[in-house]
């Protein structure tokens, strides 16, 4: 197969126009649409549709663009690693960051890391994608993710490195919701409104979960997936939010938020280091999960998994 056409595949999907892709790459779009025709001719499915506003993907089309992405990486990790030679670590990592996590945290004293003592490996950090982090690693879109540890996933090894528990976050621009200061209840947050990540989270997950079991309802009035909406929204009193305790301060100034623990409920679940079961990491991406390792025992005691 022509990976250099698999290339041309995915950037008419991240597009969602052939005349942009093709003028990107710098072909002309009838030899871009060629290119698409010859893959659909190889794997006898369609992958595009035309439309009146460009292209969208089908079926076996989301699922070749999956695959594509890992083939991909993998041919450019190769491609690192051979020109450098094999005197020093060299080649492409690719880390999934959890997101609403303390994870993200890591992503720049990871890079500081891996720049000082191995200047020929290329780091890549990865927060959001098309498939959630345990199937990127599956499907080697990245060398290894942390990440929430979803229980059970065949292919995949989560190695337990963390304990993260959720704090209810509010705006100092709103009344305290309780005049016991640092606690709350499940029955004093029900009453409030939520902004969440999407159902398929974990933090949203957990929350929902831990409501339900009291009796009660998360009133979710809006889902919100960039980090970076969501702190603003908080912080503007738009709503309130559940994150770890880590996250929370990494994102939020202590005058903009009230941070409270949820005194008659644990809202707790494990920070996992996910890499494939039987695909061994590269030299380099071993090196790079011993450098992330190390820094998460370099943590506060309070955010460590106790041995």
């Amino acid at each position: 197969m022509d990976t250099r056409r698999l290339g041309y595949f995915v950037r008419v999907v991240d597009v969602g126009n052939i005349t942009r892709a093709a003028d990107s790459l710098h072909i002309t779009q009838s030899a871009l649409s060629q290119h698409i025709s010859a893959l659909e001719n190889d794997f006898k499915a369609r992958l595009l549709e035309r439309t009146g506003r460009g292209v969208e993907v089908t079926a076996s089309g989301r699922s070749l663009y999956r695959y594509a992405q890992g083939i991909l990486r993998l041919e450019k990790a190769a491609r690192i690693d051979l020109r450098a030679g094999s005197d020093t670590p060299a080649g492409l990592v690719t880390v999934g960051l959890a997101s609403y996590s303390m994870a993200p945290g890591l992503g720049a004293p990871l890079l500081r890391a891996v720049r000082e003592r191995y200047p020929n490996i290329q780091l890549q950090l990865i927060q959001n994608l098309t498939v959630v982090m345990s199937q990127a690693v599956l499907l080697g879109q990245v060398d290894m993710a942390l990440i929430y540890d979803p229980g059970y996933v065949k292919g995949v090894v989560f190695e337990h490195v963390l304990e993260e528990e959720f704090h209810l976050i509010t705006s100092v621009r709103t009344p305290p919701v309780t005049s016991r200061g640092g606690t709350v209840t499940l029955k004093e947050a029900s009453r409030l409104d939520f902004i969440m990540p999407s159902e398929l989270h974990t933090v949203r997950h957990i929350t929902d979960a831990a409501f339900h079991a009291a009796g009660l309802h998360c009133s979710v009035v809006a889902e919100v997936e960039p980090n970076t909406v969501l702190r603003d929204a908080v912080v503007n009193g738009l709503g309130v939010t559940v994150l770890p305790l880590t996250a929370a301060k990494a994102n939020f100034a202590p005058d903009e938020v009230r941070i409270y623990r949820f005194a008659d409920a644990r809202l707790r679940t494990a920070m996992s280091l996910c890499t494939p079961e039987v695909q061994p990491l590269s030299h380099a991406a071993a090196l790079v999960a011993d450098l992330l390792r190390t820094l998460i025992l370099d943590l506060p005691t309070t955010g460590r998994k106790s041995a």
